[in-house]
């Protein structure tokens, strides 16, 4: 009992052979450290002295400006760990940290939460099953269900964390998902195999099966990366619009892509090396397919507002009748969320099918502009020798050419064309006798 008392102040009760000692109050031999508590029990144990504390526990490291509180606590002296349970509060300068229980390794600067823990600085807060924090490195590990938040409407969540405090960057594994709120409440998520972060969240990083939402807009790639509001998708990345029941919905693909965000909504997609869009209404069959090196798609109200594509530019319309056409640059716009108009230029070439099949027609000039109604093609102009050709079932040809030619369509079928400046044409029918007889 001598080889302890000098640890010890308070009135104290010897209770029979196994050494057992009973205090009112206790504190450390340490002057930067103290232990309090309202009850104490001393345990020589065969090569350590281990104490026990019941109620208002209160250990201060005056050195570190660190005050752990708990309802109780186990105490192996000689290695200077300390075991706090129930209702544990860990606070220093610069943080807080609650949980139900915690091991504090003092020589080893290491401290291990479990339970309902809940971490706290100016920057972040974070919630855990189980946190450990290394004094010296300032880093944080936490498992099990981890959510953090970050400045700027930032919410992390994944099964397992890894934080750099000082460093301000850290790693993500497990079931993660990022959750950005913008100013007016647009809400961008992201999920990962894997998710990287510094910056306290301004740069993100996703690896391995990303799948993007944010408002209508679906989306996969296979990795990312997100800063100043822009985010750089790659590995064959494919984005999704699905349109309200007055729009279109929209399919977008390409080698990379590059969302440009406006308070998390998207304001505009750029798609590079064989880009694919692909426009279409879910309660007709018609579609805008276009195929092009690179585009750019802007948005208005979350809905596409107009396209850009360049570069060996290919265009394909289908309803009831279709349309193919190329050229080099293309520009469509929409009105209402449905297409509008669309001009192609660069020596655009391409044919038209009428709704029945029973003609053809080949179109060609130097740049061409086609409007839609309700999104189907109803008027079409060639600029720059321009040149039409239309090929009946039964082999009927009409030719027109000139510097314009102005066509228009009707019930899938094209009903005239107007020709202006140097106009030439003509038109071979072929005799009633040569024609195929009719199938009865």
């Amino acid at each position: 009992m001598k080889n302890i008392g000098h640890h010890l102040f308070a009135r104290a009760e010897l209770r029979g052979f196994l050494g057992v000692l009973f205090v009112l109050a206790c504190t450390n031999a340490q002057a930067d450290q103290t232990l309090s508590a309202d009850w104490v029990e001393t345990l020589l144990l065969d090569d350590q002295t281990q104490r026990n504390y019941r109620g208002q526990i209160a250990y201060r490291d005056s050195l570190r400006g660190l005050v752990v509180k708990a309802d109780s606590a186990h105490v192996r002296v000689e290695d200077a760990i300390y075991h706090f349970l129930f209702r544990v509060s860990y606070k220093d300068t610069a943080r807080e940290i609650r949980a139900d229980t915690l091991i504090y390794e003092d020589r080893a600067g290491r401290a291990t939460f479990r339970g309902r823990v809940f971490f706290r600085d100016s920057q972040r807060e974070l919630g855990a099953h189980r946190v450990r924090f290394l004094r010296e490195e300032e880093i944080l590990i936490a498992e099990g269900d981890v959510a953090l938040q970050l400045p700027e409407d930032r919410r992390l969540t994944a099964s397992t964390l890894r934080y750099e405090l000082t460093r301000e960057r850290g790693n993500l594994h497990g079931q993660t998902q990022v959750r950005v709120i913008g100013d007016k409440g647009d809400t961008l998520e992201a999920r990962a195999d894997s998710i990287a972060f510094a910056k306290r969240g301004e740069a993100l990083f996703f690896y391995r099966n990303l799948i993007l939402r944010q408002g209508d807009m679906r989306g996969a790639a296979t990795w990312g990366a997100y800063a100043d509001s822009a985010m750089a998708l790659s590995g064959n990345p494919a984005m999704t619009w699905a349109g309200a029941e007055q729009r279109d919905s929209i399919f977008a693909r390409g080698a990379e892509m590059r969302l440009d965000l406006s308070g998390q909504a998207i304001g505009a997609l750029a798609l590079f090396d064989s880009t694919r869009i692909h426009a279409f209404a879910d309660s007709t069959s018609r579609s805008q397919k276009i195929r092009a090196d690179s585009a750019r798609i802007v948005f208005h109200d979350d809905a596409p507002q107009r396209v850009h594509a360049w570069g060996n530019v290919r265009l394909d319309l289908r309803a009831q009748e279709r349309a193919a056409l190329s050229g080099s640059d293309l520009r469509l716009a929409y009105r209402d969320g449905k297409a509008d108009s669309l001009i192609l230029s660069g020596g655009c070439s391409g044919f038209y099918v009428a709704r029945d099949s029973l003609s053809k027609s080949r179109l060609g000039g130097k740049r061409c502009l086609l409007w839609f109604a309700e999104g189907a093609l109803s008027r079409m102009a060639l600029f720059g020798e321009a040149h039409c050709t239309r090929i009946a079932q039964d082999s009927d040809r009409v030719t027109v050419s000139g510097d314009d030619l102005l066509l228009r369509f009707e019930a899938g079928r094209l009903s005239s064309v107007r020709a202006d400046g140097a106009v030439r044409g003509h038109y071979i029918r072929v005799p009633e006798e040569s024609k195929p007889e009719a199938v009865p």
